[in-house]
């Protein structure tokens, strides 16, 4: 059976995934929605028994429906994306009928699509880390300017783009900045802001979560705010241990997001206290095992080849 990878061309990261999963003798089969219809086909059957049928086919190789093993929903395009002719109505059909098709197999998502796109919610992601037990900062998401600056009076505040991302084709990720003292808050009419209390941060963790699998990578970036922005060796980076409380609110996170995999980022204040930030469910992991070593593709490979929770070291399924 074949592990079944949809990401867009460029995503390297995926390669590293590949990589091992032909080492060890998995099937794997990568694609881009983005690419049906037209260099990609789809066949999908539902028989009047309920049996599933049909296949892809890349012109390369054809998949049938039947022996997809795992779905890692990586980094995909949008189907129908090449349309020329009514693009938005064939791509809302093409969507349906492809990831319907892959519903229907009962394969395991590493990410299920809808647990994806609910994870996207930052408010959202914010009330279900509390439930789990984690630390979070106090936030405000508003279209009101006088209630930002009342937050913002009310102790160090930062600001940071609810959605992540900022408006340029194709989008960048927006950094995170610091609140100045008497800052003008008319621009949050126009658009909602997201405020939030800062961390007294001695250190950021990066925790990549793979299955029952948690990668922690420690970062200090000498008081940096936002690390992401730095070249990575202007960061120091490592692996460690992380409380067993936190990773019991992790693995709670998770289990009430329906998330297999995760990239969390916490801010680790001076009396070790983490506080979570945010989870990314299609968050890159590529630069952590780059430069510290952690084997996360090959964690990322082994869910694939055997989707489901296992001790480390266990016998790997049949291929």
């Amino acid at each position: 059976m074949t592990a079944l990878i949809l990401t867009s061309e460029d995503d390297v990261t995926a390669d590293m995934v590949i990589h091992r999963l032909v080492q060890q003798g998995t099937p794997v089969l990568r694609l881009d929605p983005a690419d049906i219809p037209g260099r990609v086909a789809l066949a999908a059957r539902i028989t009047a028994g309920g049996e599933v049928a049909g296949h892809i086919d890349t012109g390369r190789h054809r998949l049938a429906l039947a022996d997809i093993r795992s779905v890692w929903l990586r980094r995909p395009g949008t189907p129908g994306a090449e349309a020329t002719e009514q693009r938005e109505w064939v791509s809302l059909e093409t969507e349906r009928a492809f990831y319907g098709a892959l519903r229907a197999t009962g394969a395991p998502w590493m990410n299920d699509p809808d647990a994806v796109n609910r994870s996207r919610y930052k408010l959202w992601q914010l009330r279900v880390a509390a439930e789990a037990g984690l630390l979070i900062p106090d936030t405000l998401v508003t279209t009101e300017p006088e209630g930002a600056a009342q937050f913002a009076v009310g102790g160090s505040a930062i600001v940071k783009s609810v959605s992540g991302r900022h408006p340029e084709s194709p989008p960048v990720t927006l950094p995170t900045v610091r609140v100045p003292a008497h800052a003008d808050f008319s621009g949050v009419a126009a658009s909602a802001t997201c405020l939030q209390r800062e961390v007294a941060k001695v250190a950021d963790l990066r925790l990549t979560v793979v299955g029952d699998r948690m990668f922690p990578c420690l970062i200090t970036a000498d008081g940096t705010l936002d690390w992401r922005f730095l070249p990575p060796e202007e960061c120091g980076w490592s692996l460690g241990e992380i409380p067993p409380a936190l990773a019991k609110a992790v693995r709670r996170y998770m289990a009430a997001a329906d998330l297999v995999y995760a990239a969390l980022d916490f801010a680790v204040d001076s009396d070790g206290r983490h506080w979570f930030l945010e989870a990314n469910a299609g968050g890159q992991f590529g630069f952590v095992e780059i430069t510290t070593g952690a084997p996360i593709a090959q964690a990322v490979a082994d869910w694939l080849t055997c989707p489901a929770p296992s001790p480390v070291g266990a016998t790997p399924c049949p291929r």
